[in-house]
């Protein structure tokens, strides 16, 4: 029961922690994967002068949230295993003073490699000297259904989000197991927990969310996991999802008969190979004329519309064209804000 406290603390810390950053704000959140990591350990003091470090190596998955100027950067989760064990983790300010232990990192991020080197420094009061030193990449950002978990047990265990891989049979859980679905404590968008709003029970795919499973510590119950949105999306209508999940995007062609296929069509969680479309048709899905026409709307402006249904062939004016028959479509839930 401790441990399950203390990760309903980590994961409350972690939305608190980022709306109460100086640059919340302005910054962007990420989730990497350790490629090469060290790590020393050196005691204040010791029977032998000088104090002989324990090195070891370490792996894992962290979040960093990096400042949009590029000058900061905070570790608001890390899930590392160090060999040997040294109970490491990134800190959550690495720049941050406090207590008598001081703390300072030295960082790059260019394209999707972050290197950095830091220390904290706490032999002030008789702790240790801890060197790190690590390259790292970003993680990709995959497709996911999400719905929310309505069994009654104590968080973080209960009340979190189911999430899967649209398109595949089994997703990677944050303990590396393959399930039809995985349990996720909780789904951070922007700077705090997503706001679904309402939603279903019977709708078994009311979110489309894009990004990654972040394994966050160990509890009684095994390694849970946050998920990390970098874009997220409410269904249309309250009905489940239907068929195989795309994403549409206009392709600029114009023409003076039909059909014209002036739409890309890509299978997601795929190898993106692209189908021609000639239409897509939103009104079987029947959702609202309003969310209809933003739809419409979001693929004119050239964003990408995200829907379940079936490609359909048909007779147009000058030929055979393909459409897209949507049985569910998903627009777009703004990033969660909260005020200082």
């Amino acid at each position: 029961m401790k441990m399950v406290k203390q990760l309903v603390t980590s994961v409350i810390f972690l939305f608190v922690f980022l709306a109460n950053s100086g640059f919340a704000q302005t910054g962007n959140l990420y989730s990497f994967s350790v490629v090469d990591g060290t790590v020393a350990v050196t005691p204040a003091w010791c029977r032998v002068n000088p104090c002989v470090p324990t090195v070891a190596t370490f792996t894992g998955n962290f979040s960093a949230q990096i400042a949009t100027a590029g000058d900061h950067i905070l570790f608001p989760s890390s899930n590392l295993v160090t060999t040997p064990d040294v109970y490491f983790q990134l800190p959550t300010d690495p720049n941050e003073d406090s207590y008598g232990t001081v703390r300072e990192i030295a960082f790059t991020f260019e394209g999707n490699a972050l290197k950095a080197k830091g220390f904290i420094d706490s032999r002030a009061f008789d702790g240790p000297l801890v060197e790190y030193q690590f390259v790292a990449r970003t993680t990709a950002s995959e497709v996911f259904t999400a719905r929310p978990d309505y069994r009654k047990c104590a968080a973080p265990l209960c009340g979190g989000y189911f999430v899967k891989l649209v398109n595949k049979k089994l997703t990677q859980c944050a303990d590396g197991s393959l399930k039809e679905e995985c349990y996720v404590a909780a789904i951070n968008y922007g700077n705090g927990p997503i706001n679904p709003g309402t939603i279903s029970v019977a709708n078994k795919t009311p979110l489309l969310v894009i990004g990654t499973i972040l394994p966050t510590a160990d509890t009684a119950a095994g390694v849970l996991g946050v998920f990390l949105a970098k874009d997220a999306y409410r269904s249309a209508t309250q009905n489940t999802a239907v068929g195989n999940f795309y994403g549409v995007t206009n392709n600029g062609i114009v023409c003076i008969t039909t059909p014209c296929f002036s739409y890309d069509e890509v299978l997601l969680n795929t190898d993106n190979r692209i189908t021609r479309l000639s239409d897509v048709n939103l009104e079987t899905s029947g959702a609202t004329p309003d969310d209809i026409v933003w739809a419409q709307q979001l693929v004119a402006n050239g964003a990408t519309l995200y829907a379940a249904g079936k490609n359909q062939k048909y007779q147009g004016f000058a030929g055979i064209g393909v459409r897209l028959v949507a049985q569910q479509f998903y627009l777009p839930v703004k990033p969660t804000t909260i005020k200082k």
